[in-house]
């Protein structure tokens, strides 16, 4: 059976989506990756539709008038899950707007959506639809219209596009500051769509939970909106099965109030086969919403021992920042530096290049034997790439998703007779701000970063398999005084292994509360 059959064969949720599936995945093959890259067309699979359509609190809702919209409809996955989702909880009326900019999809959107009509009017109740065929974004309809919305469920596109020559550029900026994603401006955008307490569920990636470039996104969510509920995946695959993603997504639903809330719900499946079995817990708002600075990072426990984790960061006095630290990225950019990397080493107008294989937990190992190991030669204009030749706490700033530590922290020593260290820029290095990193201190930071309580914290903090400086600036610390202490205890160990750096680190939740 197909889509086009449809009409004159009654059919229940589940036969219906498994029709707009099949339709998805031969339209997904039958484009390039390049294609689908464009418009950052992903298409949402039915449990996922099915599980975003059970976040709608239908009691809520005025059964005689529910307006829904989606913002980049496709085949009509999750219209037509939610519009069903609804009608079996007693909506009488809905009216749909669906936004979609790929013509290509047009005719099969329509036809999924009069099947929606026909299951509506069989059971006595009305589902009126609106496609357009334009551009979300571009269109702006919260500014054209005075229609609100109480319901939207969407999966919007996700591409970066240039904040100077994109017809995208700048499109939201009277929501917000910067442009850091396509997805961020359909959230914003639908978002102000809707009506006072109207619900909004999305899927998309985690990247704007953290990070500098979204923090103008994150304020006008937080200020625009109650955050009611984030679903996690730990599984980074086989979220979008038509593709080859890795970018790591969840699900979470906003409802659209300036009123003060004090929980969130976080769920957790491993894969979306799992959504049905998904682990459910409610933490506390200041738990989730890290409020101690302007930042507003917006944190994840994925398991009742993280949110113990980040209880015990919560406790900790201070950040970097305070603390007299700087967090910086190595300046040299390998592939725009390539006329200074030198295989050869040891020669009088060199330096060592400082790269991720070098950085072990007990210090920078750099002898020029490695294979992967690379001097920088001294040529006109080397300076703007180099540092000073100090103490530094040098940070990995890429480990695979499934890597056993994402924190991984060595102390560089300064070489004797150098007067700048070359430091690629896949690293972070911390020192002090105006003052040399005493040796013992630089320990007590390699056991801070290398202990697996700080692992688990960062990984709450950012779903990034990068390391972030901006990340690292504003993690909670224990004191100078406090990390000072844990050198003290690292220096009577001869090796600083990861077993060792456990033992040491044991009692910091102690000393901090």
């Amino acid at each position: 059976m197909v889509i086009s059959d449809l009409e004159t064969t009654p059919i229940n949720r589940g036969e219906l989506t498994s029709q707009i599936r099949y339709k998805q995945k031969a339209f997904a093959e039958s484009r390039s990756d390049k294609e689908s890259k464009v418009l950052g067309q992903y298409f949402t699979d039915g449990p996922i539709a099915d599980f975003m359509s059970s976040l709608i609190d239908v009691e809520s809702l005025d059964p005689k008038d529910v307006k829904l919209l989606d913002c980049g409809a496709g085949y009509g996955m999750l219209t037509a899950t939610t519009a069903l989702h609804l009608l079996e909880n007693g909506i009488e009326r809905l009216e749909a707007t669906l936004y979609e900019i790929d013509e290509k999809v047009i005719d099969s959107l329509t036809e999924v959506l009069e099947e929606v009509k026909s299951a509506f009017s069989r059971k006595g109740r009305v589902f009126n639809y609106e496609v357009i065929n334009d551009d979300f974004v571009v269109e702006r309809p919260d500014l054209k219209s005075v229609k609100r919305f109480d319901v939207a469920v969407i999966n919007p596109p996700y591409f970066k596009y240039s904040a100077k020559t994109s017809v995208y550029a700048k499109k939201t900026a009277d929501l917000f500051k910067g442009d850091p994603n396509i997805y961020a401006s359909f959230i914003a955008i639908t978002l102000a769509t809707m009506a006072d307490n109207g619900q909004v569920v999305v899927i998309s990636p985690r990247s704007f939970l953290n990070g500098l470039y979204f923090k103008g996104f994150r304020k006008y969510l937080l200020s625009h909106s109650r955050l009611d509920h984030i679903h996690i995946f730990k599984s980074r695959n086989k979220v979008f099965l038509d593709s080859d993603i890795l970018q790591e997504n969840i699900i979470f639903k906003l409802v659209k109030s300036k009123d003060s809330f004090s929980e969130v719900i976080i769920s957790s499946s491993n894969t979306i086969a799992e959504l049905q079995y998904a682990k459910v817990n409610s933490y506390p708002k200041n738990i989730i919403i890290d409020n101690s600075n302007n930042e507003g990072f917006i944190r994840i426990p994925e398991s009742e021992k993280d949110f113990e984790i980040l209880q015990k960061a919560e406790n900790f006095p201070s950040n970097f920042s305070k603390e007299g630290y700087f967090v910086s990225t190595g300046p040299v950019v390998e592939h725009r530096t390539k006329e200074f990397l030198n295989k050869v080493h040891f020669q009088k107008d060199q330096v060592p290049l400082i790269r991720a294989h070098n950085v072990l937990t007990d210090g920078i190992y750099w002898d020029g034997r490695h294979k992967k190991d690379l001097s920088f030669d001294l040529k006109e204009t080397f300076e703007k790439h180099l540092v000073s030749n100090k103490r530094f706490l040098i940070l990995k700033r890429f480990t695979s998703k499934d890597e056993h530590r994402r924190l991984v922290g060595g102390v560089y020593e300064p070489i004797e007779n150098l007067d700048f260290i070359a430091i690629t820029n896949k690293l972070n290095y911390i020192g002090r701000k105006g003052s040399d990193l005493p040796k013992i201190e630089a320990l007590g930071l390699c056991v801070l970063f290398n202990s697996a309580f700080y692992d688990h914290y960062y990984r709450c903090i950012s779903g990034n398999t990068q390391v972030n400086a901006t990340d690292v600036r504003l993690m909670k610390t224990p004191t100078r005084e406090q990390i000072i202490q844990l050198g003290e205890k690292a220096a009577t160990y001869g090796v600083l292994s990861y077993e060792n750096i456990e033992h040491i680190i044991e009692e910091i939740p102690k000393k901090s509360t």
